[in-house]
């Protein structure tokens, strides 16, 4: 009977020490993971998942901006960090202009760029300005009509839309004579309309300029015509067509390629075809490009050949700019325009040179950090929010691209978490510099472990962030452990004195026949 209730109580003991161990044990696990967790940086070759399940990518603005310069855009617009020159190389590529740059659109980055910064004359490049503004503060449906002063101070072989004194237009008819003839005399019919004079319209162009950030211009004109004190860079030309380019009206003027102007009350109908030859064979077809479209032409002789356009390919747009392009003799005798030829260059450089690349799939397991007061597990998958793609040389290195993870607290995180909530950030990174940045996020969602109501746990028991410490941080083992004991405790003193009768019984079986063999003796 003693060793039974010895080895109750022993049983009893063991089993209500059982969650102490189990939390001891659990700690030092906790300890060990966070000290072999692995590095952040991810190789290219664990990110894979499963192509069926990948979204379908597309290009978004990427967070780095390529060789030689940064573009600068006006507000709103991103302004990404450099890249360092080699991972966009222009060696053995030359542009024959004074100054030169491709821009891919998507991502706002120079991947070409000569002379950024050095002045000179936009010419005719100069209308996007005065269409612009023409957007901004008129009305396309308002008549228009051409004064004496617009057509003052004009040379006789500028282009022109042979619009006459007295006659009346309406904006939008005028535009397209800017934009697709070029028509030097409708830019002053213009700037008399939005501003009363030539002269207060050219100082809304300066104040736009200002706005734009176009630090390296002084417009002096409305149409471009040679002035020493109208000048711009290839930068801030940029700058300029990137704002407009993002108006669907101006796109609609700056790549119409013919159009008939009604009659109007001086002159019959008139057709007007581009002078941009990459974009039409109409007029010339040695220079088409079939994926150009747009923007704008200008020359004088000071400017030489200056030609701003687009062309566009899959995933891949971008804007070339040339100035200062000169006119030469081809082995025929006649004239090359290389405007169109360098621009052309430019184009084709771009397109087999650079592709977008996916640097970040919300898809791919990026790492499994250790959950705390989780319920039923110790770890949670993290992957990338957002599938990022970014511009790189075709011929870039994969192995060179990796992964930094970056969390908001530790690599140790502690539930309750939600399907999806950010826990930190991913950067991609090209040879130590940033590409892209995305949130990174939890897959699934983390129950915290239950506890006991705060009503019922005095404050010695609470640890300082408020959860129950010892036994009672682990009650809903320990009670229904502590009720088995109890109900197993209660068995075997059932049975000790169910055996101890047994022995009675038998004991009292054993002294009466004991008696009643002695009767019989006697």
């Amino acid at each position: 009977m003693k060793k039974i209730r010895c080895l109750a109580v022993f049983l009893l003991i063991c089993l209500l020490l059982q969650p102490v161990f189990s939390c001891f044990a659990t700690e030092a696990a906790s300890e060990a993971d966070a000290v072999s967790e692995p590095s952040a940086s991810v190789p290219p070759e664990t990110r894979d998942a499963d192509p069926s399940e990948a979204e379908p990518s597309t290009p978004v603005t990427q967070g780095s901006s390529g060789s030689p310069d940064a573009l600068q855009l006006p507000t709103g617009f991103e302004l990404p960090p450099d890249l360092v020159e080699y991972c966009f190389p222009t060696e053995d590529f030359d542009v024959r202009a004074k100054a030169a740059a491709l821009i891919e659109l998507t991502s706002h980055t120079i991947v070409y760029g000569e002379e950024l910064d050095l002045r000179l004359y936009p010419a005719s490049l100069t209308k996007i300005m005065t269409c612009m503004l023409a957007l901004e503060y008129g009305d396309l449906n308002d008549t228009l009509t051409v004064s004496s002063t617009a057509l003052e101070n004009l040379s006789i072989y500028g282009s022109t839309a042979g619009l006459v004194e007295g006659e009346e237009i309406s904006l939008r008819e005028l535009l397209y004579c800017i934009m697709v003839s070029s028509a030097n005399e409708g830019c002053n019919v213009v700037a008399e309309y939005i501003s009363g004079s030539v002269e207060a319209f050219v100082n809304l162009m300066n104040q736009q300029a200002q706005a734009l950030g176009m630090t390296g211009t002084h417009y002096a004109n409305a149409h471009g015509l040679h002035d020493e004190d109208h000048y711009t860079t290839v930068r801030d030309l940029a700058v300029l067509s990137t704002w407009a380019w993002q108006n669907s009206q101006f796109r609609e003027f700056a790549t119409t390629t013919a159009h008939t102007v009604p009659a109007t009350n001086k002159s019959g109908e008139r057709l007007l075809h581009t002078t941009n030859y990459l974009t039409s064979t109409d007029m010339e077809n040695r220079y088409y490009y079939s994926l150009a479209r747009g923007i704008k032409t200008g020359f004088t002789t000071p400017a030489g050949g200056c030609l701003i356009s687009t062309a566009s390919s899959g995933d891949l747009a971008f804007l070339s700019i040339v100035c200062g392009c000169e006119m030469l003799i081809d082995s025929n005798g006649e004239d090359l325009d290389m405007r169109f030829i360098e621009t052309k260059n430019l184009f084709e450089y771009g397109f087999e040179t650079f592709s977008y690349v996916q640097v970040l799939s919300n898809t791919a397991m990026l790492g499994q950090p250790q959950v705390l007061y989780a319920d039923g597990r110790e770890n949670v998958v993290v992957h990338a929010k957002d599938n990022v793609t970014v511009l790189l040389p075709k011929n870039y290195q994969p192995e060179n691209i990796t992964l930094s993870l970056h969390y908001d607290t530790s690599q140790t995180l502690e539930a309750p978490l939600e399907k999806g909530q950010r826990v930190g950030t991913v950067t991609a990174m090209y040879n130590d510099i940033p590409l892209a940045t995305s949130d990174l996020v939890t897959l699934t969602a983390v129950k915290r472990e239950a506890e006991l109501p705060a009503e019922s746990v005095s404050g010695e028991d609470l640890t300082s962030e408020g959860r129950p410490t010892g036994l009672l941080r682990y009650w809903y083992l320990t009670v229904p452990l502590l009720l088995l004991s109890v109900l197993f405790i209660i068995l075997l003193i059932i049975r000790a004195v169910n055996v101890h009768k047994a022995k009675q019984q038998r004991k009292r079986r054993r002294q009466q026949a004991a008696r009643q063999r002695r009767g019989y003796d006697d």
